[in-house]
């Protein structure tokens, strides 16, 4: 058919706006460009998300991590004094109901039960109500000006004495008699850097700061301009503050709220400059990504896009009929089998012997090509020496170690007071009745899993709470804390109090609680006994296990023969953060002769090299996953109904025209087979077949028939008929 005769151009006009009607369009994201053109874009959001992510970093100042550390140390100080304080005024209401009771003792033998140990309450007095008029005092002095006007009924106050900042605990005995306690709030020594000129300061509400340990790097002039706005503050906040005479240093100050009593505590440090992260360094990976980028989506074009659309083009010209003397070549080897298809049954011609890569073949060349990037931006990443880390993280590492020491060893202790209170309080009681007892005991402390009465055996006689995990021996002694040593699954700790009938009153602590005051270190924790075996991990662990790491066992060792101590390289001389502090106060854990090791991976601190190392790694992982998510998209969308088209294609080459060629989607892979299930429909029933076939289009004689409905039972009634 020759289409110069003017009948046969209005002919095949005519077909090709019918298989225009019939064929899908191919809009976006339908189409086979879509994946390359969403690949593309994504990458050019990630490179500028990296460009800016840098820009955002590129600029000087005491790094992040230092700032961060510094705000961790402060607010766990705050919250181990807090806890102090808290436990502090329950223990003293505890005694104040108590004394409450008849027969009230006399006013000095009422003090003298709150001031017993000098230590936590160091003095108290008891007043009249409304005259504030001291009646009897014990201990320290509680000066008048502190006391507030008029006399709470109760209350907790945050006051300034000659001492430092203290609590003062406010209970009304009666009508006529009101006590007065005072809590001095006593800080735990902290590793100081005095290469830093480190302070640490409280200030109580009404703005006035008191130095507490260290030194000030601020002059008395301008103290209160650094400490400006952190009086009553709820917040733990780190910043630093710029010195005009300092070009290379800053002032950091740190603050943390000790809970609500109004106090805040304060570090004040001065930390070296340094420079941010390079915003030339993220211009280069930006612009090198997009390049490698639009290499990649060149190769995604020309081995699927560009034949799809050729292949199309032809597929349409072939179903209306157009002999097409000269044919483009195509690249790959699906598009030319389809095309060799389409040849045949038009009545043209289309040979090929040369190889062509398939198309599945081409989409790995340009995901090579685009995975190019990511590999040698991460190998670059990970050969990169590891950044210095400032001397002020170690220092900080150290009381950090100090304070998981510390709030565990007095998690134990406090465990121990618990037995101990129970025991002594019901020394003399039925062991038939320590059941009510037990429970009481052990609702007042959330400390333990379970409380239990042993005999002289050890074995349970009375218990509350969790069954017993300890092995049935005789407690080792007449009080203290323990871990039994013939459990091996699990560390089993528990404290112990001896009674004269020969019982014991034992508290087995809770694991998780135990594990819990360790997660709360930034990090990983661990407790290690004498045998360097771990007895917990915060990261969770095989108990009794042998502990690992050259460097690890280095500062346990160290620690074991008392104080603090610091690792900073590992055995692969990288630097790490890694201290440790042997759990010596209070004395009811000191002959227990366990370590607690803390340590942090560098690559998790705020610092410009590794910022830099992140974006670099994060924005390689983003490259990747869109990239596989493109490829993922081009293989099941497209390059496998290619291969069945193909497929389909080869058996009509081969001469066989009987069998349809199902339609694959609605796109452009989808359009070119109803194109060539037309040219199949020509060869097989004839030209009136060009254009579309009859039940594509539709004609006049389709006709819709309506069935009756079958009935659901036997005999339910018969169907109407339509």
């Amino acid at each position: 058919m020759s289409t110069a005769d003017p009948e046969s151009g209005q002919l095949i006009a005519w077909r090709g706006r019918a298989l225009e009607q019939q064929l899908p369009e191919a809009a976006f994201p339908a189409g086979s460009g879509a994946p390359s053109l969403v690949y593309l874009c994504a990458t050019m959001l990630i490179a500028a998300a990296a460009i800016f992510g840098f820009a955002v970093y590129d600029r000087g100042g005491v790094p992040r991590a230092v700032q961060d550390s510094q705000r961790d140390v402060v607010s766990e100080v705050a919250r181990t004094m807090n806890i102090s304080a808290t436990r502090a005024g329950t223990d003293l209401d505890r005694v104040i109901d108590g004394l409450r009771k008849p027969p009230v003792p006399a006013d000095a033998a009422l003090l003298s039960k709150v001031v017993s140990d000098r230590v936590t309450w160091s003095g108290a007095a008891i007043l009249q109500t409304a005259t504030r008029q001291s009646v009897a005092a014990n201990g320290v002095v509680i000066p008048p000006e502190v006391l507030p006007n008029p006399l709470p009924a109760e209350a907790t106050v945050a006051v300034l004495t000659a001492d430092g900042p203290a609590l003062l605990k406010i209970a009304a005995l009666d009508g006529q008699r009101t006590l007065v306690a005072l809590e001095p709030l006593l800080m735990r020594n902290l590793r100081l850097n005095p290469s830093a000129r480190h302070g640490v300061f409280m200030i109580t509400p009404d703005g006035a700061a008191t130095l507490m340990q260290g030194v000030s790097a601020v002059d008395s002039a301008h103290l209160s301009q650094v400490l400006a706005g952190l009086a009553g503050s709820q917040r733990s906040q780190s910043h630093a503050v710029m010195v005009k005479e300092w070009p290379d240093r800053q002032l950091v100050v740190s603050s943390a709220p000790i809970g609500d009593t109004g106090i805040v505590v304060v570090s004040v440090i001065v930390a070296g400059v340094t420079g941010g992260t390079s915003l030339r360094h993220g211009v280069v990976l930006g612009a090198s990504l997009l390049l490698v980028a639009f290499l990649a989506f060149l190769l995604m074009r020309a081995f699927l896009v560009a034949p799809v659309r050729m292949l199309l083009a032809q597929a349409k010209a072939d179903a209306c009929g157009v002999f097409t003397a000269t044919r483009r070549t195509l690249r790959t080897r699906e598009a030319f089998r389809i095309a060799q298809a389409l040849a045949v049954v038009s009545g043209a011609g289309l040979r090929g012997k040369r190889w062509r890569p398939s198309t599945m073949q081409g989409l790995a060349l340009a995901a090579l090509v685009a995975l190019a990037w990511p590999a040698v931006a991460i190998g670059t990443t990970v050969r990169a020496p590891q950044p210095k880390l400032p001397e002020q993280l170690f220092y900080d590492e150290e009381s950090r170690a100090e304070a998981v020491g510390n709030v565990f060893a007095n998690a134990l202790d406090a465990g121990q007071q618990t037995v101990d209170r129970v025991a002594l309080g019901n020394a003399k009681a039925d062991p038939a009745k320590y059941g009510s007892i037990l429970e009481k005991g052990l609702a007042d402390e959330y400390r333990f899993r379970g409380m239990y009465l042993v005999d002289r055996t050890g074995a349970v006689v009375k218990s509350a709470g969790r069954k017993s995990l300890r092995s049935p021996q005789p407690v080792p002694g007449e009080a203290g804390v323990r871990i039994d040593p013939q459990v091996r699954r699990l560390p089993v700790i528990y404290a112990f109090r001896l009674l004269d009938s020969g019982y014991s009153v034992v508290g087995e602590f809770d694991i998780d609680y135990l594990l819990g005051v360790m997660r709360r270190n930034d990090g990983r924790a661990r407790v290690v006994d004498s045998q360097l075996r771990t007895v917990l991990d915060s990261t969770g662990y095989q108990a009794f296990q042998p502990l690992s790491g050259d460097a690890v066992r280095a500062v346990a060792i160290d620690a074991l023969a008392g104080g603090t101590v610091r690792g900073q390289r590992t055995t692969g001389g990288q630097p790490t953060l890694l201290a440790a502090a042997g759990l010596t106060n209070p004395p009811s854990v000191a002959h227990l002769e366990w370590v607690v090791v803390v340590e942090r991976n560098p690559v998790s601190l705020q610092l410009p090299q590794v910022v830099m190392n992140r974006w670099t790694l994060l924005v390689s992982a983003a490259v990747v996953g869109i990239l596989a998510l493109t490829f993922a998209w081009q293989f099941f969308i497209f390059v496998w109904p290619l291969r069945r088209l193909a497929m389909a294609a080869e058996r009509i080459r081969g001469g066989e025209f009987d069998d349809p060629v199902p339609p694959q989607r609605h796109d452009d892979v989808g359009a070119i087979a109803m194109c060539l299930e037309i040219c199949r429909q020509v060869r097989h029933t004839g030209s009136v077949r060009f254009g579309g076939a009859i039940r594509l289009r539709g004609s006049e004689d389709d006709f819709t028939a309506v069935y009756p409905r079958f009935p659901t039972q036997r005999g339910a009634g018969k169907a109407a008929k339509v």
